[in-house]
C-alpha cells in the first residue's frame, strides 16, 4: 500500500505542476482530478498517467468559459489553454491524443456534444495533413527550396533583413491557416481550403515578383515572364495571376480557385490591411515580403491566429513548420519528408484505429458493384478534387430545371406535378442554404455562397436522375401514371437531399457529415434509405467513392439509424399483417440454405445467392420501383402461421414445414402430410423489402464474426442465426434506440457459451468486431438499459435480480464487467454490452434457448431457421490487369501426366505466337474439364447480370458454347 501510495502522489505532484504551467484555475483543475481517480477505480489505464490527466484537463477546460473583452462580449471556450501546449508539457502526440480520448470518452460516458468536438479536431487535422502534404511540392515549384540553405545571423545593427526562401514557406503557411481559420466555411472543407492554399500561394509570387525578389522564385516555374532570367529583365508594374497554372499542375479546379480568391480571399485582406494586420500596398496587395514589412507581418499573422487558438480550443496547425513537429504529432519532422510524414501518419492511424479517413471505408456489403480502384488518384487531396471534377462532368450540358423530356413527362400526368416538384425544390433550397450558414461566426456571406453553389448543384443532379428514374417506372409498366410519385413530398424530398449528400460529399465537407442533411431537412432515415439504391442503380457514373458513400449511409440506417423509437419503421411495422418477418419470408429464392435452394429447372437461382454480399440486388429484387417503394406497407395474402411440432414440443413459425413425427408418442392429427410441397408465401411491400437488406447486414457480418472467430461448424452458425432471428422478430423492441451489432454480439455469445466454445470470450467476440469496417466502440461501451422513470431505481433492482440465478436450466455464465457501472444520461441509463446483456436482452430470449435444447441430456431436436448464405469467402480466380485485360488461374489439377508447362508472355514486347500458345493451353486444360461447371460453381465470386443470366438459361454442353462462357465471364468482370 505504501508504494501505491507514493505513485498517487507523484501522479498528485505531476498534476499539480502541470495545472501550475498552463495557469489553469482551481475548479477545472480539481474537476480534472476527481475525474481522473473516478476513471482509474473502474478501468485499467495503460501506458504513462501524465496522458491521461492530460484528457481529463482537456475535458474539464472544454466545459467551462472564460469572458472575452472586445466588442462581441462572446464567451471564450477552454480557459485560454493552448491545445498544442498542454500537449506538449505531457508528451503527448497529437494522433495519440485523439486515440486516447476517444476512448476516455468512452470510459467517461461523455454526453454527443464532447465526442463530435474530438470528431472535429481529427477531421481538421486530417484535412491540415493532406493540404500540408500538397503544399512543399507546390511552393518548391514556384519558389527556390525552402530547406536548402540557413538562415542568415541577426545582426544588432541591421535588425530587418531580406525574407528567405524559408521563411517565406513558413509566413505563407500562417497566412493561410488564420484565414481558414476564421471561416468555419473552409475549416473542414478539403477541396475549398486547397483552393485557398493556391490562392495564397499566387499572392506570395505577385509579392516576389513585383518586388524583384528574384533570388526567392524556382527559375524554372513555366509562369515567369518570358525575359525573367536574362540581364535586362525588369519587374512588372501588375500582378499576373497564376491560378490557372497552378490548377492545372496540381490537381485543382480552375473556377473554384478563382471563386475563392475573388469574392472570399480578397475580401478577408482588405480586412487584415484595415486592420492594420498586415503592412504593404493594399491596392493590389503587395509589398508583403519587402524588408521593412515582412518582420511586422509575420509576427501579426501569427498573434492574431494564436488568439483564434486559444478562443476555440483547436490544435495550432502551425505544428507541421516545427523542429519538433515529430514529438508533436508523431511522425516524421522535416518537410523535405513530408511525404514520409503522411505515410507514418496513416499507418499509425490504421494501426490504432483512432483517425478516421477521408475516404469511406469499404463495407462488407457491396464490394462487387465497386469500380476498379484508380490507383493515379489515391492522394486524399487529389481525390477529392477529382470527385468534384466528377461531379461536374456528370451534369455537363444540365441546368438547374426540368430538361425538355422531363417536362414532356410532367405534361403527361393527370395533374399539373411541375408547380408542385418545383415548389417544393425551392423550400428545399431556402432550408438548405439556412442551415448551411448556421454557426458561421460572421461568414454567413461567404457560407451563403457556398451554400447556393452546392445546392444548385445538387438540383441540377436531381432533376437529371428524377428523369431517369421516371423513364424506368414508364418502361417497367406501359401506360403508367406517375402522378402520384411527383406529389409524394417524401419521395421529392429524399430524392433530393440525396442529391445534396453526394455533392457535400464530393467536396469533403467533413464539417457535414451524415446525418447532417437529415437532422437540416426534418428527414427520417427510414424514407431516406429507399432512395439510395434506386440512385445507384440508374446513375452508373457516379464514382467508386461516392458508391462505396452510400452505401455506408444505407447500412448505418439498416442498423441503427431506422431503429430509433421515433422511427416510422416502428408504425410500418404495426400496420403489416403480421408484425416482422422472418428472413426466409422476405429472401430471394435460393438465398438460405433451405429446401428451396435446390429447386429443379432453376439454375440461376443459386448464382443469385453469390451475389448476397451487395445490398444492391435490384436486378433480381421484386419491389425495385420507386413507386412501390413509396407506397404504404402492403399486407401479406394469405400468410398463416402454422405449428410446428418436434419431439412434443411446439413453436410458433411463420412457415410450412414438413413435420417430423414424434418419436415417443402418435403423431398428431393436425400435422402435415408428409409430402406436402415446402413452399412457403412471401412477404411483399417497403417494409419486407427493409428486412430483406437488415437481414442480409446480419448475415454478412455474422459470417465474417464467425470467420474470425474461428466458428466453422455450420451447425453453432445456424444456431446463432436462429436466435438472432428469434430476437429480431419475436423481441423487436431490442432493437429500439439500439445497434444491430449490438444484438449480433449477444447473440454469437450466448450461443458460445451453451455449445461450450469457451474460448470466445466477450472480448474476444468484441476484438474481432473491431475488425471490421464499420466497427465504433461506443457501440459495446454506450449502450442503452433502460427509459429513467420515476420508479426507475425499482425497474433496475428487478432487472438486474431477474436473471442473478438459473431460469429454466438455462444460465450461460455472465462474463467479467468491462466498466462495472450503468450511468444515467439525461433520460437514459446506459451502460456496456454486458451490462445490456445481463439485464436486458437474456430474460426474452431465455425461454427459446431452452427450446433450442442445448441443456447437457436435453434431446429436444428443434429444426433450426435457414442459414443465409452470406459471401463467398473464397477468392475469385480472375485478377483484372487493367481496364480491358483480365487474367483466370489455371487450375493445376487439369494436368495428371506432366507438371504445367511454363509460358509467358510480356504486353508490349512478347510475339503473338506466345500469346497464341497460352490461348491454346487454356483451350486444352477447358476441353478436358467438365462443361458447365464453371457457371454454377460456389467458388466463384462474379457478378451475374441480368444479361448474363438471359444467355446462359441452359446448360452448355459443347466446345463452341463453353468459349462464350468464358467470354462472357471476362466482359462480366470489366464492369465490375
Amino acid at each position: 500500500m505504501g508504494q501505491s501510495d507514493d505513485i498517487e502522489d507523484s501522479t498528485y505532484i505531476k498534476h499539480q505542476d502541470l495545472c501550475q504551467k498552463l495557469n489553469m484555475d482551481a475548479t477545472s483543475a480539481s474537476e480534472a482530478w476527481r475525474s481522473y481517480e473516478t476513471i482509474r477505480e473502474n478501468y485499467t489505464l495503460e501506458g504513462d498517467p501524465i496522458h491521461w490527466i492530460g484528457c481529463a484537463l482537456y475535458v474539464a477546460c472544454r466545459k467551462s468559459s472564460t469572458p472575452a473583452v472586445g466588442k462581441t462580449g462572446a464567451n471564450i471556450e477552454g480557459n485560454w489553454v493552448s491545445l498544442t501546449r498542454l500537449l506538449r508539457l505531457c508528451n503527448l502526440p497529437l494522433i495519440e491524443f485523439f486515440t486516447k480520448s476517444k476512448a476516455w470518452a468512452d470510459m467517461a460516458n461523455m454526453p454527443q456534444d464532447f465526442r463530435a468536438k474530438i470528431e472535429k479536431l481529427e477531421r481538421n487535422f486530417a484535412v491540415s495533413m493532406n493540404i500540408f502534404k500538397k503544399y512543399f511540392p507546390i511552393f518548391k515549384d514556384i519558389f527556390k527550396n525552402p530547406t536548402d540553405g540557413l538562415r542568415p545571423a541577426r545582426s544588432r545593427r541591421h535588425r530587418n533583413l531580406p525574407c528567405t526562401p524559408s521563411r517565406v514557406f513558413e509566413f505563407c503557411w500562417s497566412l493561410f491557416v488564420c484565414i481558414k481559420g476564421t471561416l468555419p466555411a473552409l475549416s473542414d472543407d478539403l477541396v475549398n481550403s486547397y483552393h485557398l492554399l493556391l490562392v495564397c500561394c499566387d499572392l506570395m509570387y505577385n509579392n516576389a515578383l513585383l518586388s524583384d525578389r528574384r533570388d526567392l522564385l524556382n527559375p524554372e516555374f513555366p509562369g515567369l515572364p518570358k525575359n525573367f532570367n536574362e540581364d535586362n529583365y525588369t519587374p512588372p508594374y501588375s500582378a499576373n495571376c497564376i491560378v490557372d497554372l497552378l490548377c492545372e499542375r496540381h490537381d485543382a479546379i480552375s473556377v473554384e480557385a478563382k471563386g475563392i480568391k475573388e469574392h472570399i480571399f480578397e475580401n478577408h485582406l482588405n480586412k487584415l490591411f484595415r486592420d492594420h494586420i498586415l503592412r504593404g500596398e493594399q491596392t493590389n496587395f503587395s509589398g508583403l515580403l519587402e524588408t521593412l514589412n515582412f518582420d511586422a507581418n509575420c509576427k501579426a499573422v501569427n498573434k492574431l491566429y494564436e488568439q483564434h487558438v486559444l478562443s476555440l480550443g483547436v490544435f495550432d496547425e502551425r505544428i507541421f513548420l516545427g523542429e519538433d513537429a515529430n514529438d508533436n504529432i508523431g511522425s516524421p519532422r522535416k518537410i523535405s519528408n513530408v511525404g514520409d510524414l503522411h505515410d507514418q501518419f496513416q499507418t499509425r492511424r490504421d494501426s490504432e484505429g483512432g483517425m478516421q479517413n477521408l475516404a469511406p471505408p469499404t463495407p462488407l456489403t457491396g464490394r462487387k458493384y465497386l469500380r476498379t480502384k484508380d490507383a493515379s488518384n489515391i492522394a486524399p487531396v487529389s481525390s477529392a478534387t477529382q470527385g468534384v471534377i466528377r461531379i461536374q462532368a456528370l451534369l455537363c450540358g444540365r441546368h438547374g430545371s426540368p430538361s425538355d423530356d422531363l417536362l414532356e413527362i410532367f405534361n403527361n400526368c393527370s395533374r399539373d406535378v411541375k408547380t408542385s416538384v418545383e415548389t417544393k425544390v425551392i423550400e428545399i433550397g431556402e432550408q438548405f442554404c439556412a442551415k448551411y450558414t448556421q454557426n458561421t461566426d460572421g461568414a454567413e456571406v461567404a457560407s451563403l455562397d457556398f451554400g447556393k453553389k452546392r445546392f444548385f448543384l445538387a438540383k441540377t443532379l436531381f432533376y437529371k436522375l428524377l428523369e431517369m428514374i421516371l423513364k424506368e417506372e414508364r418502361n417497367k409498366k406501359l401506360n403508367f401514371d406517375i402522378t402520384n410519385l411527383m406529389t409524394n413530398e417524401v419521395f421529392i424530398q429524399c430524392l433530393l437531399a440525396c442529391c445534396l449528400e453526394i455533392v457535400i460529399y464530393s467536396y469533403k465537407n467533413e464539417d457535414k457529415t451524415f446525418p447532417w442533411i437529415l437532422n437540416s431537412l426534418n428527414i427520417e432515415a427510414y424514407y431516406f434509405y429507399k432512395v439510395i439504391e434506386i440512385t445507384v442503380k440508374v446513375e452508373e457514373q457516379l464514382s467508386r467513392d461516392v458508391v462505396k458513400h452510400l452505401n455506408c449511409i444505407e447500412e448505418k440506417i439498416l442498423e441503427s439509424l431506422a431503429w430509433k423509437k421515433s422511427s416510422p419503421l416502428w408504425q410500418a411495422i404495426e400496420s403489416t399483417q403480421g408484425g416482422v418477418p422472418s428472413c426466409e419470408e422476405v429472401s430471394l429464392p435460393g438465398s438460405t440454405d433451405s429446401v428451396e435452394s435446390n429447386i429443379p429447372g432453376h439454375p440461376h437461382l443459386r448464382r443469385i445467392a453469390l451475389d448476397r454480399g451487395a445490398h444492391y440486388d435490384v436486378l433480381q429484387s421484386p419491389i425495385s420501383s420507386a413507386s412501390e417503394r413509396f407506397q404504404s406497407p402492403v399486407a401479406a395474402s394469405g400468410r398463416s402461421h402454422s405449428i410446428l411440432r418436434v419431439g412434443g414440443q411446439s413453436l410458433l413459425s411463420p412457415k410450412v414445414y414438413v413435420p417430423l413425427p414424434d418419436q415417443t408418442s402418435t403423431p398428431k392429427t393436425n400435422t402435415c402430410p408428409p409430402n406436402r410441397e415446402t413452399t412457403k408465401p412471401r412477404r411483399t411491400g417497403s417494409v419486407a423489402l427493409f428486412f430483406r437488406k437488415f437481414y442480409n447486414l446480419a448475415a454478412v457480418r455474422m459470417h465474417d464474426l464467425c470467420t474470425n472467430l474461428a466458428i466453422n461448424d455450420e451447425d453453432i452458425k445456424k444456431k446463432i442465426w436462429t436466435i438472432f432471428e428469434y430476437s429480431i422478430k419475436e423481441a423487436t423492441h431490442l432493437m429500439r434506440d439500439r445497434h444491430l451489432d449490438q444484438i449480433l454480439m449477444c447473440a454469437v455469445y450466448v450461443i458460445c457459451k451453451l455449445v461450450n466454445f469457451a474460448k470466445n470470450s466477450f472480448t474476444e467476440i468484441m476484438r474481432c468486431y473491431r475488425l471490421q469496417p464499420q466497427a465504433e466502440s461506443h457501440i459495446y461501451r454506450s449502450v442503452l438499459i433502460s427509459e429513467i422513470s420515476r420508479n426507475e431505481n425499482d425497474t433496475t433492482a428487478e432487472a438486474e435480480n431477474g436473471f442473478s440465478g438459473q431460469v429454466n436450466n438455462f444460465a450461460p455464465p455472465t462474463p467479467s464487467n468491462l466498466a462495472g457501472t450503468s450511468q444515467n444520461f439525461g433520460t437514459e441509463k446506459r451502460g456496456d454490452l454486458i451490462k445490456f446483456y445481463n439485464t436486458v436482452y437474456v430474460p426474452p430470449v431465455t425461454e427459446f434457448a431452452n427450446k433450442l435444447g442445448l441443456v447437457k441430456g436435453n434431446q429436444l431436436n428443434l429444426t433450426l431457421s435457414p442459414l443465409p448464405r452470406g459471401k463467398s469467402t473464397v477468392s475469385s480466380p480472375y485478377r483484372r490487369v487493367t481496364g480491358s485485360v483480365t487474367t483466370r488461374t489455371l487450375d493445376p489439377k487439369a494436368f495428371t501426366a506432366s507438371p504445367a508447362p511454363t509460358l509467358s508472355y510480356c504486353l508490349g514486347r512478347s510475339p503473338a505466337k506466345d500469346l497464341e500458345a497460352i490461348n491454346k493451353m487454356v483451350i486444352s486444360v477447358d476441353a478436358r474439364k467438365s462443361v458447365g461447371k464453371r457457371l454454377l460453381s460456389d467458388d466463384t465470386d462474379v457478378d451475374m447480370t441480368l444479361d448474363h443470366q438471359l444467355s446462359t438459361k441452359k446448360v452448355m454442353t459443347t466446345f463452341v458454347a463453353r468459349k462464350l462462357e468464358n467470354i462472357l465471364d471476362d466482359r462480366r468482370i470489366q464492369n465490375q
